[in-house]
């Protein structure tokens, strides 16, 4: 893919590093004429430096070839109106760093895939993780209205040993998607046996997660 990163700070810098990494073709734009150069000596990017909102820095990237733009700036007006530009020039695949999340719906509504702020997001991770630490690792969905998330069947499961015929979940309010044992990944079935030590990723309604996590853990 053709990739332009809009934002050499440090998310910038972690997503220049990974797609080069795998071999994609990145541009980068930024403002700081220093962080450009240290960029360009740094990673096989073209580093273009100056101002993602006017319309001749984006076609010196040559957006119009572009595959994808992504804003990482912390500065959600030049993010949207680089989207509102990139747009006009025909990039299909726009995503942008958002760190007011009431902005998070005008991006949305101009066709913007949104991250909220990384500092933000941590920051509820943490909170899941107190909140209920036998999750490994989740995602919220429909604004928190859902998750996917992994839990580890621990000895006292009410689960462990039984198949998923056999289980007493809400149907209608959570899934089993997959199960971890010694590191191999299965899509489980009916008939399937859970046991302790599996690593079982769960989709579940917000409101049942309590309960249902209580079915792994004991």
């Amino acid at each position: 893919m053709y990739i332009i990163v809009v934002g050499a700070g440090r998310v910038g810098e972690s997503l220049i590093r990974i797609t080069t990494e795998r071999g994609h073709n990145v541009v980068v734009i930024d403002k700081d004429e220093d962080r450009c150069s240290e960029i360009g000596q740094k990673y096989d990017v073209i580093a273009v430096c100056g101002d993602s909102t006017i319309k001749s820095v984006l076609e010196d990237a040559r957006a119009r070839k572009a595959d994808a733009l992504v804003t990482t700036t912390n500065d959600d007006a030049v993010n949207l109106l680089t989207i509102l530009v990139a747009k006009e020039l025909g990039i299909k695949s726009l995503v942008s760093l958002v760190s007011q999340p009431d902005h998070a719906l005008m991006f949305r509504r101009i066709g913007a895939n949104v991250m909220e702020n990384p500092a933000s997001a941590v920051a509820e991770y943490l909170y899941r993780v107190l909140q209920r630490p036998s999750i490994r690792d989740f995602m919220s969905i429909g604004g928190g209205e859902a998750e996917i998330f992994e839990i580890v069947v621990t000895n006292n499961a009410l689960v462990a040993g039984k198949t998923l015929d056999g289980l007493k979940l809400p149907l209608k309010d959570a899934l089993i998607v997959a199960i971890v044992r010694a590191d191999k990944i299965t899509i489980p079935r009916g008939n399937t046996t859970i046991r302790v030590g599996d690593r079982v990723t769960v989709f579940a309604l917000a409101k049942r997660i309590e309960e249902i996590t209580k079915l792994f853990t004991g």
